[in-house]
């Protein structure tokens, strides 16, 4: 077995800057945890973009990984995930409306998780699916909140 699949040990944080850094281009902002065990994810994608009408999405996202080796020591992850948009839901108050997913994710990272590119799509406010290819990932210092 190789190294990278040998180290299931807990649970981590990842946060990831997906786009271009180009003004006006969209930027997701997808903070993770990570449970190797289960090799599982969940957290929170965030979708922005200073354009007119500005799109602020967010989603509550959860999926899994996988290690992809295709050669020895040449090691990618692949990253599937689904996200549902955010309710506020009163306690106690039943289970709740169906809800569709409105954003859809496919990442293959680097060995290391720092880098790598994103395919994904998302459901505006009017209910049309956009979709992007070949974005590029990053990344970055995970956002803890207080």
């Amino acid at each position: 077995m190789n190294a990278t699949t040998d180290t299931k040990t807990g649970l981590f944080l990842a946060s990831f800057d997906i786009g271009k850094a180009k003004p006006g281009a969209p930027l997701l902002r997808l903070n993770l945890s990570v449970y190797t065990p289960g090799e599982t994810l969940s957290g929170v994608a965030h979708l922005t973009q200073a354009t007119n009408p500005p799109l602020d999405l967010a989603s509550d996202v959860k999926g899994q990984y996988t290690y992809m080796c295709v050669m020895p020591k040449q090691c990618h992850i692949l990253v599937t995930a689904q996200g549902y948009p955010i309710i506020k839901w009163p306690q106690h108050a039943g289970i709740g409306p169906v809800i569709l997913p409105n954003f859809e994710l496919r990442m293959v990272l680097n060995e290391d998780w720092k880098s790598g590119t994103a395919n994904y799509k998302y459901q505006d406010n009017h209910q049309v699916w956009h979709e992007v290819k070949d974005a590029p990932v990053t990344l970055v210092p995970a956002a803890v909140l207080a």
